[in-house]
């Protein structure tokens, strides 16, 4: 018992250490006032936006659909490693301490989600239904516990080795998380709430029951933990060099054309590369669909001229801010340190492209604020995406990539 304890003590110690050595790089002074800048923003609008509703908006449907998917995403942290596969396997009747700390751990860190959740629906709730700010911490309760159940019944079904019955399972919560809130948002009879409440605890207890008879899939839990990690190194190599991380590849023929051809000057070497890696590498080419897609509906779908500007602005330096580490994506590769080219050139070509890259999105913004609004806007939202992609690339982005480099 006490070894099982010290290992649980030494996982989550180096996990937290692990989170903070990236999150300093993370959470800079720059994106930090980028972030502040754009929540505030997004809670001004939205303010506004609630105010304009009444009685007829279908928000307990939206309140209960936006948090039951909140809830059913319920992944369980065990800090498990590859190794752990064969050394604990000995122990694995012992580790049920281990892992019930695991569960409330994963209960604590996801907790803050629900609240900030919460706090956002309440000022909608009141305003089409009415009431008191005070039922706030009812409702908060009710999540946690449903939280809670959530995460045990989650830890149960991956006993099973079927992906299937996960997928299943996930559907089944999502629906029963659903229906539960959404009587107790639209006031319905507390006996539809306290049978669909039975129906949840019997859902529970036949998959605890089952888990008995089931022994620990070491594989799947190590697999979804490393599933876990992946996903925060590749956030946190937008901003740092992360050696745990393994680019994925893709060949993408089809943007072939797009690329034009390699040319023989050895001004344009480091500029092939750098579009290269951008078309073929998922983490930027990715993330660079993500953001733009994501931005054009918010605009498009906005119909207030001063939050579009500020989306487009928002997305044009979070995108440009999130394709800088590309500068030391080859950095560990010899060959690239035999180019017969000044190390200049090589900051030069990822700004040009970089530059390239925030111009094309400001096209995009300025069209679908063109689809959503009108003409006028359009030439606002781009004049002023061009200017700002091109005072980044030319007078934020170069400081930026020197302080990247000296990393």
């Amino acid at each position: 018992m006490k070894q099982v304890e010290e290992l649980w003590k030494s996982r989550i110690t180096a996990y937290y250490a692990e989170l903070r050595k990236y999150l300093r790089y993370m959470l800079n002074d720059h994106l930090l006032f980028v972030l502040v800048f754009g929540l505030g923003a997004a809670l001004y609008y939205y303010s506004g936006w609630i105010k304009t509703l009444d009685e007829t908006f279908p928000a307990p449907l939206v309140m209960a659909v936006l948090l039951g998917a909140l809830l059913s995403w319920s992944p369980v942290y065990t800090f498990l490693m590859r190794a752990d596969t064969v050394f604990l396997l000995p122990l694995e009747e012992k580790m049920a301490p281990y892992f019930r700390k695991a569960v409330w751990t994963s209960f604590l860190s996801q907790s803050y989600l629900l609240i900030a959740a919460l706090a956002v629906f309440m000022p909608l709730y009141t305003q089409v239904k009415g009431g008191s700010m005070k039922i706030f911490f009812f409702w908060l309760l009710l999540a946690a516990i449903m939280k809670v159940w959530n995460l045990h019944v989650r830890w149960h079904v991956l006993k099973i080795q079927e992906k299937e019955s996960r997928q299943i399972d996930w559907g089944i919560r999502l629906a029963l998380n659903v229906l539960l809130l959404y009587f107790i948002f639209s006031g319905a009879s507390s006996l539809f709430a306290v049978a669909l409440a039975v129906v949840m605890a019997a859902y529970y207890m036949y998959f605890r029951n089952t888990a008995r008879k089931m022994a620990l899939k070491w594989e799947t839990l190590v697999e979804l933990e490393e599933k876990r990690m992946a996903a925060f190194y590749r956030l946190a190599n937008l901003f740092t060099d992360v050696p745990h991380l393994r680019g994925t590849v893709k060949r993408r023929k089809w943007l072939d054309k797009l690329l034009g051809k390699a040319s023989c000057q050895p001004a344009e070497t480091y500029t092939y590369l750098f579009r290269r890696t951008f078309v073929r590498m998922n983490e930027f080419f990715g993330l660079y669909i993500r953001l733009t897609i994501i931005a054009a509906l918010i605009i498009g779908f906005s119909s207030q001229p001063i939050l579009q500007l500020i989306i487009a602005l928002l997305f044009i330096y979070l995108t440009g801010f999130q394709l800088l580490p590309m500068i030391r994506r080859h950095e560990t590769k010899i060959w690239v340190s035999l180019y017969p080219v000044a190390a200049e050139r090589k900051s030069a070509s990822l700004l040009r492209l970089i530059n390239q890259l925030l111009l094309l999105q400001a096209v995009v913004f300025s069209l679908t604020a063109w689809a959503g609004h009108s003409i006028s806007q359009a030439g606002i939202v781009l004049a002023a995406g061009v200017v700002f992609a091109l005072f980044f690339a030319k007078m934020y982005a170069p400081a930026r990539l020197d302080k990247i480099v000296r990393l």
